[in-house]
């Protein structure tokens, strides 16, 4: 299952109230709004990221596994990993290429399902609302799940 998690300037769109996505809202509220230096946001970015990391860590630090390796042949780690209810989470914070990161965060998931006794049960891909909301109202998202169903 992919579950929707969207970050508005004003807060989340989620199905449920979920710690590891309102981590990544306060996270993404210290983001450089309209800077030109690529540089600049590219450090954003990155601290960004390492404060919801972070964040999420100190909730729970048995629960939540941080830059969770798939495979080391990939050499591909998904952002967070939630032991207890065996969800991804993955956090896009500049929204550019969204859809790629999308796509290969399934791929991500599908591969560690196939590597391993205990399998990822969803996914929640995080960014902002101008790159994400195409994803949720396009037919593709049909059929991704219909992918999802069959990597048990």
């Amino acid at each position: 299952m992919i579950k929707d998690a969207i970050i508005y300037d004003s807060g989340v769109e989620t199905l449920m109230e979920d710690p590891v996505v309102t981590a990544a809202q306060v996270a993404f509220s210290a983001r450089i709004k309209s800077s030109s230096d690529l540089s600049e946001n590219t450090k954003n970015a990155q601290a960004i990221a390492k404060a919801w990391r972070g964040a999420v860590h100190t909730l729970d630090p048995d629960r939540f596994q941080i830059e969770a390796l798939v495979t080391p042949e990939l050499d591909q780690k998904l952002d967070i990993l939630d032991t207890e209810t065996a969800c991804a989470y993955e956090f896009k914070v500049s929204g550019k290429n969204a859809w790629a990161e999308f796509y290969k965060d399934i791929v991500k998931v599908i591969i560690w399902n196939e590597k391993r006794e205990k399998k990822i049960s969803s996914l929640v891909f995080i960014t902002e609302d101008k790159y994400g909301r195409p994803f949720l109202d396009a037919p593709m998202r049909v059929c991704t799940s219909n992918i999802w169903r069959n990597t048990d």
